[in-house]
């Protein structure tokens, strides 16, 4: 019951924002919900992970809030990881010139990649199974990237210096989801197969890059 009443809640959400994103007026409002948004939004796909396998689930979302936050940091700070960009204000608080709620939403997609990669290999324990997932998982994130950019730097979530977005951006993408859900936790993962934990959060991931391809595809039938 709660996951599809999440569900529903989500695609609400998500179709609420693609409909105030595309109105000028509306604008500005869904830009200041931006932050709040995520972490809500996140939290409610979190919740059945951390009922499915609370204390790894916990430990496997801090260390890898703290592996992305560090590269963001790093990354603004040399341009060395993802290349030169710089975040706007459009989502909130900041530490180190970085968003505290992007590693949130890193987490996000990436567990949500993990489990869209699973139900679509049926990946094993095996040798192969274990290398074969991580790659999926950091395909898909990377392939959510190439559908988000546009949309972030029309939004000034970030800009990147000279305007084009580096290769070296997607590249870095698929480095670090798929050594993220590298370690992501093993019984989470078999729960992705059919289970309401993985359900939930790879509709998450679609719902987001559902949001932003629609943003594409009306910005350009408006002409803007």
């Amino acid at each position: 019951m709660y996951v599809r009443a999440t569900a529903f809640v989500l695609a609400v959400l998500f179709g609420v924002g693609i409909a105030g994103h595309a109105l000028p007026a509306a604008l500005p409002l869904m830009l200041l919900l931006t932050p709040g948004f995520l972490l809500l939004t996140g939290i409610l796909v979190a919740v059945p992970s951390l009922a499915a396998d609370g204390r790894r689930f916990a430990l496997w979302t801090a260390g890898a809030y703290a592996v992305t936050f560090a590269a963001e940091a790093v990354g603004v700070a040399t341009g060395v990881v993802f290349g030169e960009y710089a975040y706007g204000p459009t989502l909130g608080w900041q530490a180190w010139n970085v968003p505290l709620i992007i590693a949130f939403n890193w987490v996000m997609v990436v567990n949500g990649a993990v489990c869209i990669a699973r139900r679509i290999g049926r990946f094993g324990t095996e040798r192969g199974g274990r290398l074969a997932l991580p790659l999926l998982a950091g395909a898909i994130a990377a392939a959510f990237d190439w559908i988000m950019e546009p949309v972030a730097i029309r939004l000034d979530y970030w800009t990147w210096a000279g305007g084009g977005i580096p290769l070296q951006n997607y590249a870095a993408w698929f480095v670090l989801a798929a050594a993220l859900a590298a370690f992501h936790p093993r019984q989470l993962q078999r729960a992705c197969d059919l289970g309401t934990t993985g359900r939930l959060a790879g509709l998450y991931v679609v719902l987001q890059a559902a949001f932003f391809g629609a943003l594409r595809l009306v910005w350009h039938f408006q002409g803007s």
